[in-house]
């Protein structure tokens, strides 16, 4: 990941509810054809916080982590009442760009009406666009989570801009 080392927005979540809510928040501002790139350990809270980030485009599903599927898609609603699709992509399990093929990771990066988020992308770098959304959840304790959003390219640091003004409204 080529992202800037100094952060745009550091946020702290002290349980997977407001992991979700922060999520959700990120959701209401986030415009149709997005990349987010969600990186961490296990149990950080990744899928936790794409279950929050499907609230706003109401997918109505029940988002599970896509580890042995790889790819989850999920239909929903923008905030325009126009469909939309949630990619939830996980490459923990790939090893190379031949599995990396076998996913159409081009097909959903490519949908102007879909919003894409991969788990584990340091494992899909080669195939990454240069603009996106880097997430970094990092655990601080038991159930509490110190969330990075690293924006790389304009569109993302006005996306982090309007998410600091949906969170914080003017005190940020």
């Amino acid at each position: 990941m080529s992202a800037s080392s100094r952060p745009a927005f550091d946020i702290i979540s002290h349980s997977p509810d407001q992991t979700r809510a922060i999520g959700a928040h990120l959701g209401k501002v986030l415009p149709r054809g997005s990349l987010l790139l969600l990186s961490g350990d296990i149990g950080a809270g990744k899928t936790t916080f794409v279950q929050g980030l499907a609230r706003p485009l109401q997918t109505g599903d029940q988002i599970q982590s896509p580890t042995f599927t790889i790819v989850a898609e999920h239909s929903g609603t923008g905030s325009d009442d126009r469909p939309l699709s949630l990619y939830h992509i996980d490459l923990y399990r790939l090893e190379g760009d031949g599995d990396l093929d076998s996913v159409g990771l081009e097909e959903y990066l490519s949908d102007p009406d879909g919003i894409t988020v991969i788990e584990w992308p340091e494992r899909g770098q080669g195939w990454l666009p240069n603009e996106y959304l880097l997430i970094d959840l990092q655990t601080v304790a038991d159930s509490k989570r110190n969330l990075r959003m690293i924006p790389c390219g304009k569109c993302y640091v006005d996306i982090v801009k309007r998410f600091r003004v949906e969170v914080l409204g003017n005190r940020g």
